[in-house]
């Protein structure tokens, strides 16, 4: 713990030396409006409210996303709390709206930013990506636009862009995603983590997730997590179940996990909760980490009947769905190919050719696998 503080310390401090935070002169529902934000710029024990202003939209209006910023009474490290890249995706919203409700500014040292929020396009049409509107509309995953390029073609370029060098490229100790499950599918309390990069796998166990997929991201080039791994931040992708839900038992363990990470940065007292400690241990105790995943693919259309359930441990050849067809036909059985632990799996009967039924993840005995494959 002393060795990150220390590593990342000066990283911290040199956001101080950036220009202060440029405000457009617009107030919004209350709030002012920034074009970009400097976390050392606000007051001692305080919680700022903001709105970032993004690149207009079709109809030349521009776009805004909620930033907030809980500043402590003394200095210290500074943690990022990001959620809503995805817009189908809600639990992280729901996780960083709880955290700066309840953080008391005057224990905490350092700074918080939490972006509740982020891909406003997305939510606005209830779909995981953002939308190009040229050529009849292109759906472009913002989440593989970092870090983006704002003289690039793609809007979603210009908005990644934006995000990028407003508010998540601020030199923080620490960073987290918050994701879920794509709409139509499942995970349990889930981490994808780098785990070559310094101090990653202590924020793996201050999660106490189900599921760690020990991961380099090269399936996920773009992908936030990544680019602040890049850049010196380290950083985890947290996925909290399910989308388009609020799931009272997820966003609480994201909320848990949150002030454990501020104790665990030196940022904030530790909790004296007998019984979420005693919750954390035993989550702590039961983590899979795992470094590889089969899936189950549908070669054809029609109806899956599923046999498996998330973190069910299965062998080799196990039966973990059927697929039917309109008259109740059977096609085929789709079955695991290794042994291993079930970490995501479909919630719709209707399949559409192409669609992951399920996915298994193990300890893959290639060393080529070691980090991740």
């Amino acid at each position: 713990m002393v060795k990150i503080v220390s590593i990342l310390s000066s990283a911290l401090f040199a956001t101080l030396a950036n220009a202060a935070t440029v405000y457009t002169g617009d107030i919004l529902a209350g709030h002012k409006v920034i074009t970009d934000l400097d976390p050392s710029d606000f007051p001692s024990n305080s919680v700022t409210k903001l709105w970032l202003r993004m690149p207009k939209t079709i109809t030349g209006q521009p776009r805004h996303v909620p930033v907030i910023i809980a500043k402590g009474n003394s200095p210290g490290n500074s943690l990022m709390l990001n959620s809503g890249l995805h817009g189908d995706e809600l639990n992280g919203i729901r996780v960083v709206q709880r955290v700066f409700k309840d953080i008391d500014t005057s224990k905490l040292k350092g700074t918080v930013v939490g972006v509740s929020g982020a891909n406003v396009d997305g939510m606005e049409n209830k779909i995981r990506e953002y939308t190009n509107k040229y050529d009849s509309g292109i759906l472009i995953d913002l989440n593989r636009q970092f870090p983006g390029n704002i003289t690039n073609r793609s809007a979603a370029q210009k908005y990644a862009a934006t995000l990028w060098a407003s508010i998540y490229n601020k030199n923080y100790t620490a960073g987290v995603d918050f994701h879920t499950d794509t709409t139509g599918d499942a995970l349990p309390n889930y981490v994808y983590a780098d785990l070559t990069i310094p101090y990653v796998y202590r924020m793996t166990e201050l999660t106490g997730a189900n599921v760690i997929k020990i991961d380099l991201g090269s399936g996920t080039l773009g992908a936030l997590e990544n680019i602040w791994d890049r850049f010196g931040t380290p950083a985890i992708t947290y996925e909290l179940g399910s989308a388009n839900v609020w799931q009272k038992d997820q966003i609480q363990r994201g909320y848990d996990y949150v002030f454990r990470q501020l104790a665990d940065l030196e940022m904030y007292p530790p909790t004296t909760d007998t019984t979420k400690i005693a919750t954390y241990e035993a989550q702590r105790k039961v983590m899979y980490y795992g470094t590889e995943e089969k899936y189950g693919a549908s070669p054809t259309g029609g109806f899956t009947e599923y046999y498996a359930k998330l973190l069910d441990k299965v062998v080799v050849n196990q039966t973990l769905a059927t697929l039917f067809n309109v008259f109740g036909d059977k096609v085929m059985d789709f079955k695991s190919e290794i042994d291993g632990v079930v970490d995501a799996i479909g919630l719709s009967p209707l399949t559409q050719p192409g669609t992951y039924i399920f996915s298994v993840i193990h300890n893959s005995t290639d060393p080529a696998c070691a980090n991740g494959c």
